[in-house]
């Protein structure tokens, strides 16, 4: 009964924020409420922590011949990492967000934060594929919505559509997992997914989190800087994380030729995009491509059966991606803070990431392996950019803004700390050192190379200066266009118009003066047939 209370409690939250708001507007006590429910909803979950693994039944659907199994919740040591994720983070946006209470918008976008977190926990914590499928339709059209209304232009409205598409084909493939699993395993759990369904439950989460094919969601919307708007784009990669972490063992044959390309796919995704990542302008508009890069770590995890290994790797791009995007505005004098995200990132032994290196790995060293540490060194080094790069300082803070901003990272950073330490059974871990050691290594000629190349100008015009840059910018570009399938996607948007501007080219012609006798013509057709003897 804990799980849905807690659900319902955010929810409520969420609808007394906004009819206060529209009765009697008073931004302190929306702050205070949103605060004290989110703060509520984080200390539960750390509670529920010592009595894992727990599972609520919900009403069961109807007819019972249609539906195998009955909804349910569930919360177990594969979804806790993600739930706890997922609070801290709404927690922090309402303690970091204070810096911006004098907005007339703040009261409603903490409102959002809410029932945002609401929703997707129950796409986190679903127990069933089916309860899974409605979560994600839902959560599906409020992304949407939010990306249509943030849009920088009408032309993007091709790359929502395809956005669109992409959630849809998702749904779709989960869908056909569920079906799947159901032939050899009837009203089977999330916990217990059958081989034959891993595939699809593979194929569905790479969909949706922009590995399979290689697709960086929105680009074209306003930067997540802050709030709601970033908790938009995070919130939803938790519940394809968590199926991520859920699948089977050896639900693909190692040695097959389709675990071959996937596995050279996610690693030249993973490659891209932590290039781009520690290339890009800001940390806020290359957002996609680091959730793009450790989805891929997630993804290889599951391809080399250590599908369980992948929650170190989704843990940090919810908890270190976190401090690091919420660190806006920056404040001087608390510039380390960003760079404490490094303890869920660094996967040095000990920490927090350590064990992802045997999903990474596998069991023996490969090309991929190699191409995963390098994709690992260029993300760390984007995030130690990123960190430095930070400039600029506020005066006129609130005084309570200057205890709750701060406040609001050291939280997240605190978090990370409590998963690395006692997260789930075998957390703690010395890892694989040598593969940190490389990593560490890549990581230290790097920044010598940025310190050498970059002493007098800023990374952006070093990058446009080096050897054949343009050549690179070009095959790079041309590269992602290649993989994302955007050239499929506007070959059948062409095809549709087409058959569009022909079906309307017909209907102009038998509506018109001529259509009578364009009618009689075709009739006179049909009769010739029929006196004929042709038949169909």
């Amino acid at each position: 009964m804990v799980i849905p209370l807690l659900i319902l409690v955010l929810l409520a939250s969420s609808a007394g924020i906004t009819i206060s708001q529209a009765v009697k507007p008073k931004v302190s006590r929306a702050w205070m409420i949103a605060l004290i429910s989110a703060m509520a909803a984080w200390l539960s979950i750390f509670v529920l922590r010592l009595y894992l693994p727990l599972n609520f039944a919900l009403p069961p659907w109807k007819p019972d011949a249609l539906f195998y199994s009955a909804p349910s919740l569930s919360i177990t040591y594969e979804n806790w990492p993600y739930a706890v994720s997922l609070v801290t983070l709404c927690t922090a946006v309402i303690l970091t967000d204070s810096t911006r209470s004098f907005l007339p918008s703040s009261p409603n976008a903490w409102a959002s934060a809410i029932a945002i977190t609401a929703l997707n926990l129950i796409g986190l914590l679903a127990g069933d594929p089916l309860t899974l499928i409605f979560a994600w339709v839902v959560i599906d059209n409020i992304e949407f919505i939010h990306l249509y209304q943030n849009r920088l232009e009408r032309d993007s409205d091709a790359g929502l559509a395809g956005f669109l598409s992409v959630r849809i084909l998702s749904v779709m493939a989960l869908a056909a997992g569920t079906i799947a699993g159901w032939k050899s395993m009837p009203a089977f759990e999330l916990t217990q997914i059958p081989q034959n369904a891993g595939i699809y439950f593979l194929l569905a989460a790479g969909l949706r989190l922009g590995v399979l094919p290689l697709s960086l969601t929105a680009l074209n919307s306003k930067a997540a800087k802050h709030g709601s708007a970033l908790l938009v784009r995070l919130a939803p990669v938790a519940s394809s994380l968590a199926l991520v972490a859920r699948l089977p063992e050896g639900f693909l044959p190692a040695q097959g030729n389709l675990h071959a390309v996937l596995l050279v796919l996610t690693s030249i995704a993973a490659l891209y995009s932590s290039a781009m990542w520690l290339t890009g302008k800001s940390q806020h508009e290359t957002l996609p491509y680091w959730i793009v890069t450790l989805a891929s770590f997630a993804i290889t995890c599951a391809l080399n059966d250590r599908a369980e290994a992948s929650r170190v790797w989704g843990v940090a791009l919810l908890l270190s991606g976190g401090v690091l995007f919420l660190f806006d505005p920056p404040i001087r004098r608390i510039r380390f803070l960003p760079l404490l995200g490094l303890i869920g990132v660094s996967a040095v032994p000990y920490t927090l990431s350590a064990g992802g290196w045997e999903g990474l790995l596998g069991g023996t060293f490969s090309l991929s392996g190699a191409v995963m540490i390098l994709s690992h060194a260029l993300l760390v080094l984007g995030f130690l950019r990123y960190a430095f790069e930070i400039s600029g300082t506020v005066t006129g803070l609130e005084k309570h803004a200057r205890i709750t901003y701060p406040l609001g990272l050291i939280l997240i950073v605190q978090t990370i700390i409590i998963i690395g330490l006692a997260g789930w059974p075998g957390i703690l871990t010395l890892g694989a050192w040598w593969a940190s050691l490389v990593s560490i290594t890549l990581i230290g000629l790097g920044t010598a190379l940025y310190l050498k190349l970059a002493a007098r100008l800023p990374l952006a015009s070093v990058t446009a200066n080096l050897p054949s840059y343009r050549l690179w910018k070009f095959l790079l570009t041309s590269f992602q266009q290649l993989l994302s399938l955007r050239w499929l996607y506007n070959a059948f948007a062409w095809l549709s118009g087409r058959f569009a501007a022909l079906a309307d080219l017909l209907s102009q012609i038998l509506d018109g003066e001529g259509g009578i006798l364009w009618s009689l013509v075709f009739l006179a057709i049909l009769v010739t047939l029929f006196l004929s003897g042709v038949t169909p």
